[in-house]
């Protein structure tokens, strides 16, 4: 008798609003890779779950191409980090697979599928070999060769998983997010980065970019050694597929990495660190899922009963929040940061104070400043701008820079580091930017002992308004993080078409959905636009 067949749902690497059905063959299993043919194209996909009954007659149902036994599978955990990407921040299963495997992940994990049946084969040919009568230099040379495939295999092998982190597995439920603060914090992290690896646990500390891998890696690298990897679109496909096999593997692991390293295979996660958990480059903006690395790492760490810590210069406003609810919980009081010294660019033009984009009263201090000056630029033109300083300060060290170049190359020991025109390094000038400002300033101030900034508008980096004075003002408009903010942009040049504040209640999830239904063509949705 013929069995019945079994029906899945294969989620694709498209953006379809559906899940395409297929028929399998008896004990395919959620997180399998398959290849289906829809459209008259042939996908690379995964089952998402099994059927009891087809949604639709099964004359309708195109059987699966075939199983990808030779590829690994998905874990559980995995499918249900896409799940909550998609629902939460509005976007189909298919775009969250899409940036889960890409295409280069996919054909590097193809390639390994292959290598290994290759050794896989050589070691059966070698075995045959060894089967039959040999003088000793003979059965010595296919020995040795014996150890060398076999030690391929391990490179490339798919190791079974262990189970996930015991000590995670029982951690308490009251257990919250630890959020350290401070010039200091990141030092912080490291005993509890050691207690996870000697746990036998995997560790994933994420920064917000590239330029902060640098100097993590800096104070990490002297502490774990090999037990190290970097992750991020930096590394080959090889690199990355390496990591990942290691994780499946289960073996003890610290990644550190950007947002992409959220996708990573983990088997046993034991602890998130979240850096500079205020940067708004955390934000997914382009393509879809257009979500919030920071927000995503706490979610993953939910679904791994990991512990998360989050360290930043000066907290997230969400973050704030979320201390202020008992959601987080706070490791220790931080010492105030020294506040910067503002210059007003108006006024200063008023009363004759400026040199071209110097006022007079930032020259004063560079003259009186021993060591090497850092000047952040913003709008400054390079070359215009090393030869004004050039002839202001002849014979100086002067070192020119992006904001992005500082947080990648860090300020070399400079004992004055200068904002031209701090308003430039505001993204935008909404509801966000005095916290933007304050974030700013608690960015430069680990970089120099003093700080200068120059801006037109004084009153937003002066420091009088605390942080709990802004998140007031949130509560009072009703701004995020008391709300949640739902963009409607136009596909192509994200022009935003609508703003929808919704309420943080139990209609949240509702709104959101109602707003993706009557979603106009060429639109997509935004949730927590930083930008």
């Amino acid at each position: 008798m013929t069995a019945a067949p079994t029906y899945v749902q294969v989620l694709l690497p498209v953006k379809l609003r559906w899940i395409p059905t297929y028929s399998a063959p008896a004990g395919t299993e959620p997180g399998q890779r398959v290849s289906v043919e829809l459209g008259h194209r042939r996908y690379d996909g995964v089952v998402w779950r099994l059927l009891d009954r087809p949604d639709l007659p099964p004359e309708r149902i195109q059987p699966i191409l075939s199983v990808q036994e030779s590829l690994p599978r998905v874990t559980a955990e995995e499918l249900r980090f896409w799940e909550f990407l998609s629902e939460y921040y509005l976007c189909t299963l298919g775009e969250v697979y899409k940036a889960a495997y890409p295409l280069l992940k996919t054909r590097s994990e193809q390639t390994a599928a292959d290598i290994l049946a290759r050794l896989q084969a050589r070691l059966e040919k070698n075995g045959q070999a060894l089967a039959g009568r040999h003088c000793e230099r003979v059965r010595q040379r296919l020995e040795a060769e014996r150890e060398e495939l076999l030690a391929e295999l391990r490179r490339y092998g798919d190791s079974p998983a262990k189970p996930a982190n015991d000590a995670a597995a029982t951690m308490r439920e009251d257990a919250k997010p630890l959020i350290h603060l401070g010039a200091g914090c990141r030092e912080a992290f490291l005993p509890a980065i050691r207690e996870a690896l000697e746990g036998g646990g995997q560790v994933l500390v994420l920064t917000p970019e590239i330029a902060f891998c640098d100097s993590m890696e800096a104070l990490l690298r002297p502490a774990f050694g090999p037990q190290l990897q970097r992750f991020h679109s930096g590394r080959t496909p090889v690199q990355r597929r390496r990591i990942a096999e290691q994780l499946r593997g289960g073996a003890p692991a610290l990644v550190l990495g950007t947002r992409s390293a959220l996708f990573l295979p983990f088997r046993r996660l034991a602890l998130v660190v979240i850096d500079e958990e205020q940067d708004p480059s955390y934000k997914q903006t382009e393509p879809a899922p257009r979500y919030h690395g920071r927000d995503a790492a706490v979610a993953l760490a939910g679904i791994h009963g990991a512990r998360v810590l989050l360290g930043a210069a000066v907290p997230s406003l969400e973050t704030l929040l979320n201390l202020r609810t008992g959601k987080y919980r706070l490791a220790q009081p931080a010492a105030p940061l020294s506040p910067a010294e503002v210059i007003d660019i108006p006024a200063e033009r008023r009363k004759n104070g400026m040199s071209g984009t110097f006022s007079r009263k930032l020259i004063a201090a560079i003259g009186q400043t021993p060591g090497p000056i850092v000047l952040l630029r913003g709008w400054e033109k390079p070359d215009l701008l090393q030869e004004e300083a050039g002839a202001l300060f002849p014979g100086r060290d002067i070192r020119i820079k992006t904001l992005h170049a500082l947080k990648r190359e860090g300020a070399g020991g400079a004992k004055l580091l200068a904002v031209l025109q701090a308003d430039a390094l505001i993204a935008r000038d909404d509801f966000r930017g005095d916290e933007r400002a304050a974030q700013l300033l608690g960015t430069l101030g680990l970089f120099a002992p003093r700080i200068i900034v120059q801006t037109a508008v004084p009153a937003r980096f002066s420091g009088k308004r605390s942080l709990e004075d802004l998140l007031a003002e949130r509560q009072q408009f009703g701004f995020p993080p008391y709300t949640r903010l739902v963009e409607v942009r136009r596909q192509g040049s994200g022009e935003v078409l609508e703003r929808h504040f919704l309420p943080r209640d139990k209609s949240l999830a509702a709104r959101k959905a109602e707003i993706l239904s009557r979603l106009p063509d060429g639109c997509y949705p935004d949730v927590d636009p930083l930008d």
